[in-house]
């Protein structure tokens, strides 16, 4: 009889265990920290109620953190930031780990125009073979134009804050590149 009551214990945890799985339900844990990843470095929307209807008090830039209250269900988050009202944000655009600095998407209102000047392309690390890509968003993980190698010739015409719109000399194309590995011409 106790092996019995023990298989049945054992079945009704792993069924316990799948439901979320076969649901397809994305779920986070209370009181966890999780950070913003937004596409294309919009902000998250934190509302009053679970409902993309729902009111916004105030958004979260990507790349910020925000605190875990409690799992809202159907993809939303119980959550606060920064001692600011709680409120509900949609589970999709958090992700455990803090996005390195060229995984956030930098916002078009970022870059500011500037009177356009030339620049070289760096190698990417000690090895200068190494090359550094030009970009069709300003994020590491959007598609590259093309592979630039060190001493590329580049013109800015906007800077941000991790990255630069530029125009790639050999191409005529634009695309970004981040500002750690370009520097101006002679």
């Amino acid at each position: 009889m106790k092996k019995l009551i023990g298989i049945v214990m054992v079945v009704l945890m792993m069924v316990g265990l799948m439901i979320p799985a076969i649901s397809g339900a994305e779920q986070v844990a209370d009181n966890l920290e999780m950070w913003v990843n937004c596409a294309d470095g919009k902000t998250l929307n934190v509302r009053e109620t679970p409902s993309t209807k729902a009111k916004v008090l105030y958004r979260v830039d990507s790349g910020k953190k925000v605190e875990i209250i409690e799992d809202a269900g159907s993809g939303w988050a119980h959550v606060y930031q920064d001692g600011k009202a709680a409120g509900y944000v949609m589970t999709k655009f958090l992700q455990a780990k803090k996005p390195g600095k060229y995984e956030v998407t930098e916002r078009d209102d970022n870059f500011r125009t500037v009177e356009s000047y030339k620049v070289t392309a760096l190698a990417r690390g000690k090895n200068t073979t190494e090359s550094v890509g030009l970009r069709t968003k300003p994020n590491k993980t959007a598609k590259a134009i093309r592979r630039l190698a060190a001493g590329d010739a580049l013109t800015v015409v906007a800077v941000g804050k991790t990255w630069s719109k530029v125009v790639d000399q050999t191409t005529g194309q634009t695309g970004y590149v981040a500002n750690d590995y370009i520097t101006k011409a002679a």
